[in-house]
């Protein structure tokens, strides 16, 4: 029996991967999920050069790969008998080539990456420690103008990140992290937003939020449960790491973890490395992942272990804005969407108008989402009768 050849690529990458090799003469097809399907070639005259059929939706889980296993053998047979292997190609998303090889490894010769054979341009992924100097220093900048207050804090980052940069190429550190504490809505997650925006601000932002997990099976919904037990095979963290380049990653309401969740992280900080439910090795080489917790300082040994604890970069607790930071806060936020209103809508807003937006007392709330909802009210109603009018 003829040996097939499968390109595996990474989600992430597919708009680059479509964009150049469409301008090369080459087609893509995603194969539906019906019984009846043939491939004419006659049908793709735009597809000179080859014609690339992607299979991702009929193996996107266990159940659906085995129901449509046999017509992805007709199309392995269709392209052998044909001498088509030069003109059509059957790809797949990197996250599924281990389903592809565990129904059809005995038909597959090889997996090579699309990317690679067909040399697609990647551009590289900006990491903390990699960057040069001169953008370092611009993105603790932004750090210090956009997250209000926690000076002390930004400081000790700033110390902290700097000796990643230095003790991660010497080998010593795969990881930073760092826990803030403190109550909810005191910008605990803002720090996590604004690396991203930084280095990887195409790319989806990689969240993931204890408070929506069970207890019971929360590490099953981090990274997998393990192929024949009941309920999905893949992961959450597993799932957006394979379909982001970001290198930062926010957990969020992390006191909400159960034990072996945290026993996952005590070892992921110490290795940077994970192995998912279905085999998969994840590196986290040049990673920073940021925790956030809705507990006091004094609270936090009856959360996490003290080896946990230790594993942590840097651990702080947030405090509550003070009134000159309030003030300050509202002072950017407005400035921010004052600046996204003339840029999209081509509307400014007159010194008038800023005074009547920020006559409000917001300086009695404590949290920070709070003061944004009453302020982006008070925004709304003076700019919707602006664009109706405009309308």
């Amino acid at each position: 029996m003829s040996k097939f050849i499968i390109y595996e690529y990474n989600k992430q990458n597919k708009d680059l991967i479509v964009a150049e090799l469409e301008s090369k003469g080459y087609g893509f097809i995603s194969v539906p999920l019906t019984d009846n399907i043939t491939i004419k070639t006659e049908d793709y005259p735009k597809a000179k050069n080859g014609l690339l059929i992607d299979i991702s939706m009929v193996v996107s889980d266990d159940e659906r790969a085995i129901l449509y296993s046999r017509l992805v053998e007709n199309m392995m047979d269709y392209i052998l008998q044909d001498h088509l292997e030069k003109f059509l190609y059957i790809i797949v998303n990197r996250r599924y080539t281990y389903t592809v090889n565990d129904l059809f490894g005995y038909r597959i010769g090889k997996v090579k990456s699309l990317e690679s054979y067909f040399n697609v341009s990647i551009p590289e992924n900006t990491n903390i420690v990699d960057i040069k100097d001169k953008l370092f220093e611009d993105i603790m900048t932004s750090i210090r103008y956009e997250l209000v207050g926690h000076s002390k804090y930004k400081d000790m980052l700033e110390e902290e990140l700097r000796k990643f940069r230095v003790f991660n190429k010497l080998g010593y550190q795969p990881v930073f992290s760092t826990l803030i504490m403190g109550n909810s809505g005191i910008g605990k997650t803002e720090l996590a937003r604004i690396l991203h925006r930084n280095l990887s601000p195409t790319e989806p932002f990689i969240k993931i939020n204890f408070g929506n997990y069970s207890d019971q099976n929360a590490l099953s919904s981090l990274i997998g449960s393990p192929r024949g037990y009941v309920g999905s095979s893949k992961g959450e963290l597993s799932d957006k790491l394979a379909n982001s380049k970001s290198n930062v990653i926010l957990i969020d309401e992390f006191e909400k973890s159960n034990k072996p969740v945290q026993n996952f992280f005590l070892q992921l900080l110490e290795d940077g490395i994970f192995t998912d439910s279905l085999g998969r090795d994840y590196d986290l080489n040049k990673y920073m992942i940021i925790f956030t917790a809705n507990v006091l300082r004094d609270k936090v040994t009856k959360k996490f272990s003290p080896e946990l604890i230790s594993r942590f970069n840097l651990v702080y607790s947030f405090s509550t804005l003070n009134l000159e930071e309030k003030e300050e806060y509202v002072r950017k936020r407005l400035e921010k969407i004052r600046k996204d209103v003339k840029e999209k809508l081509n509307i400014d807003f007159e010194d008038t108008v800023i005074q009547n937006i920020l006559d409000f007392d917001y300086k009695k709330y404590e949290n920070m989402r709070d003061i944004n909802s009453q302020l982006m009210k008070r925004i709304s109603d003076e700019l919707y009768p602006m664009l109706y009018e405009k309308k």
